[in-house]
């Protein structure tokens, strides 16, 4: 087995112990065996560390969704027309989509899923997640919200969320082409139609700050 067809191995053994047994399942000894490694340093000479091994992971499967999204924003300034929501929700959901439901044998939005809610890697998994291409769509789903900037920044949180855990739920499961296809239409069609809904919250009076969350505490 090469090196990079051993370090490939073992990436897609962490990506599915992750994804199937949780953060805390993870170690690189774990790695090695499920990723049939013979040398004991294989893990530790290709990543360092566990969290040198996540982050690989992740610069893996994020390059193609941000090229992907890239494409897309470049499209869209093509036009020379202002972006619609449905477009900019498009640049968010489909490149995600691609890369999970589209990939067989995917279980990257399940390991996405496991890792943002780990207290001891949710900085390392925000540093890589926090691409350019992402922060341009969550600052134009924001702006093309039609609600006051804070709550339509949560709105944004909401459906890059209800994303993530689409994918994760629907990732290892028998699909037909067309059913992957109408998962993925029906999930922008949600995502429009959430920015889009009205609020109950009172606009005129100010949330309490302790129980707010960071406008872009979660991205994909």
């Amino acid at each position: 087995m090469t090196q990079t067809t051993s370090r490939q191995a073992m990436l897609e053994a962490a990506e599915q112990i992750i994804a199937e047994r949780g953060m805390p399942a993870l170690t690189l000894k774990d790695v090695q065996i499920a990723a049939n490694q013979s040398n004991k340093s294989a893990a530790k000479y290709h990543f360092g560390s566990r969290e040198g091994l996540i982050e690989a992971l992740v610069e893996l499967r994020m390059g193609p969704v941000n090229a992907r999204r890239q494409e897309l924003l470049d499209e869209m300034e093509r036009l020379g027309t202002p972006p619609t929501v449905r477009q900019v929700v498009e640049a968010l959901v489909r490149p995600l989509a691609a890369e999970t439901l589209g990939r067989p044998g995917s279980r990257y939005a399940r390991f996405l899923v496991q890792a943002l809610f780990d207290p001891a890697l949710a900085d390392t998994i925000q540093k890589h997640l926090r691409a350019e291409t992402y922060r341009h769509v969550h600052h134009l789903l924001t702006d093309l919200c039609p609600l006051p900037d804070e709550i339509a920044a949560w709105r944004t949180d909401n459906i890059v969320m209800l994303g993530i855990t689409t994918f994760a739920a629907r990732e290892g499961t028998d699909r037909t082409p067309a059913q992957t296809a109408a998962i993925v239409t029906d999930l922008v069609d949600t995502c429009v139609a959430v920015l889009a809904a009205p609020t109950s919250v009172p606009t005129s009076s100010t949330p309490d700050t302790t129980e707010q969350t960071d406008p872009q505490g979660v991205s994909l």
